[in-house]
């Protein structure tokens, strides 16, 4: 007799929902637990029951129904699972990674620490975890300096304010959302005072087997100055893992993930290249947001998705450090430089965009009649488009077009 083989995907949000459909393809069954219920609505609307045998809510007696199952794997769907997940795989007896580490892989003090206790290059961080302690940190900072002050366990831009010198900072800090929920519908736990880093950024997306690391992508942000602001997002590029110039990227990447105790499934990692090398900004114990894993399913081989699966699972790794770029791909941001009323595109430009060579999709973060903000960070960025051709030349015809056809 077949004996069918069942995963537990915690949160499957986000790029998390992306697991279930391959798992369920291969024969695999799928059960789904929700680590809290004050997650907001935008989280939860992306779950698929359909993919689940069962939906389940965390609570401690689940545990004896959990145990029931013979469970292969457990699968940090999103960012709000990486504590669920690390517990259960260490309650369940499953290969995971450590719950006594989890803090290392989801607050933002705690990974910088990590990194600088194994000497590696870090960024140099106060922290706050309430508002009396302002005054003291303030007096440590430089007044010539450029810092950034972001919340402990926020995702993406989401509370990150930059400010220069002790003034500035003070009044960041005075105005930050002390205790209330953030978009993932936490709380936050405090708030970072760190040092800027001034380079190019870098996205490294890795899969751990043990203490091997794939680097299953290589992305490369570009950012203009727009809108008074110096950190638009124009354009995320795909680049190749195992280019011999990106090594020195690489071969920090993977002393990080081992610093943060990585041991199972994919880690995203945001990193500049400054002046003085790689410096880790942050990192997660999950996929790459956004459609990220979906355009590496067409530029890279093994991809980021089916590389987090074998390593859930259990599965041999890759003889191949990193992953071999077969395409090129681009995600490309709109921006709006004035507050006015959103407009879809006319059919017409909207079958033009979908004509070109390079198009994979596109996707708006309004509706329409939203009043646009002015774009000056990626929490204001009104959408974005994907594209994936064999030629890096005809990324750029192709976002050219596109910019003109779906965001005029």
């Amino acid at each position: 007799m077949t004996v069918v083989k069942t995963v537990l995907i915690v949160d499957p949000f986000s790029t998390g929902k992306l697991y279930a459909p391959l798992l369920n393809a291969q024969g695999i069954r799928c059960i789904a637990v929700i680590s809290t219920r004050d997650l907001p609505e935008h989280f939860t609307q992306d779950l698929i029951a359909d993919n689940f045998d069962q939906v389940y809510h965390w609570e401690e007696s689940l545990l004896i129904t959990l145990e029931t199952l013979s469970l292969s794997a457990v699968i940090a769907g999103c960012e709000t699972a990486i504590y669920l997940t690390d517990y259960l795989t260490e309650l369940l007896d499953i290969p995971g990674n450590s719950r006594i580490t989890s803090d290392l892989r989801r607050n933002k003090f705690s990974m910088q620490q990590a990194l600088k206790h194994h000497q590696l290059s870090h960024i140099a961080s106060h922290l706050l975890s309430s508002p009396s302690r302002i005054g003291e940190v303030v007096a440590k900072l430089d007044e010539s300096a450029t810092y950034v002050v972001k919340p402990l366990n926020s995702a993406a831009t989401e509370g990150v304010v930059f400010a220069q010198g002790k003034r500035e900072v003070e009044t960041a800090l005075k105005n930050a959302a002390w205790q209330q929920k953030n978009d993932l519908g936490e709380v936050n736990l405090g708030f970072i005072v760190q040092s800027f880093i001034a380079g190019p950024e870098y996205v490294v997306d890795m899969v751990a087997f043990g203490s091997t690391y794939i680097v299953a992508s290589v992305c490369k942000y570009t950012k203009i100055q727009k809108n008074g602001s110096m950190f638009v997002y124009e354009s995320l590029d795909t680049l190749d893992p195992q280019a011999p110039e990106l090594q020195p990227l690489t071969d920090y990447a993977r002393q990080a993930a081992a610093a943060l105790g990585v041991r199972v499934g994919p880690i995203h990692m945001e990193i500049i290249w400054s002046d003085a090398g790689p410096v880790m900004i942050e990192a997660g114990g999950r996929l790459h947001g956004g459609i990220a894993p979906l355009l590496f399913q067409q530029v890279y081989l093994p991809d980021l998705l089916s590389l987090s699966i074998d390593s859930y699972l259990g599965h041999p790794r890759p003889q191949a450090a990193a992953a071999s770029q077969i395409s090129h791909g681009r995600i490309g941001f709109f921006c709006s430089d004035e507050s006015r009323t959103f407009e879809p595109p006319s059919p017409q430009a909207l079958q033009s965009a979908q004509a070109d060579e390079a198009y994979c999709g596109h996707r708006y973060f309004m509706r329409a009649g939203d009043t646009t903000p002015v774009t000056i960070d990626f929490a204001t960025c009104p959408g974005l488009f994907w594209l994936q051709s064999p030629s890096a030349q005809q990324l750029d015809v192709s976002t050219a077009n596109l910019r003109k056809k779906l965001w005029a």
